[in-house]
């Protein structure tokens, strides 16, 4: 072989060489991806922060006795008084039921504290957690500073601060009632 090509072989290396046209039906054949896997990352970084505080959890642990003798058992069952904003007023839940008009009895489910001159009446409710406060029979059982506050969704947004600041305190910037509210909605 002395190393020089045929003018047939050189067409055919020429010919294999050249880059091939592509047909327009094979245009569309591949798919960038990465703009997909660019969303799919950031969605997982966002799960992976907020799923650290969704599953975080509390173990409520007694302090330790001072007594040498064994321990007096379980403590009391606690609650927590549940405010429920409605369209007529307020529906307060109690231990063993739902506080009455007046805010001195437990019964059935009814309207604690109405709607004043078409208003929720934030002052009637700041007596009705007072009265909640000053009863000596929950006072061991009562969650010092926590509420649950349910809001119904045709209730106006005014209606919820008002109420926020009826059960934190007995004038405003007090706080020495219910501080620590959970918030909800009624459906």
């Amino acid at each position: 072989m002395s190393g020089k090509l045929t003018a047939a072989q050189r067409a055919q290396v020429h010919r294999k060489a050249k880059p091939k046209e592509i047909d327009p039906a094979d245009e569309g054949g591949e798919l960038n991806i990465v703009p997909f896997l660019d969303i799919v990352t950031n969605v997982l970084m966002f799960l992976l922060a907020t799923i650290t505080t969704v599953f975080t959890a509390t173990i409520p642990v007694p302090a330790p006795n001072n007594n040498p003798g064994p321990s007096t058992g379980t403590p009391p069952p606690q609650f927590t008084i549940t405010v429920k904003i409605v369209a007529e007023g307020y529906i307060v839940g109690a231990p063993g039921g739902f506080l009455q008009p007046g805010c001195t009895q437990v019964s059935d489910a009814s309207l604690t504290v109405p709607l004043l001159a078409g208003r929720h009446d934030a002052d009637g409710l700041t007596r009705c957690m007072q009265a909640i406060r000053n009863n000596p029979s929950w006072q061991e059982q009562l969650e010092r500073r926590k509420i649950n506050i349910a809001v119904n969704e045709d209730v106006r947004y005014e209606a919820l601060v008002r109420t926020l600041d009826a059960v934190r305190g007995t004038r405003p910037g007090l706080t020495d009632m219910f501080a620590e509210p959970t918030l909800g909605i009624l459906r």
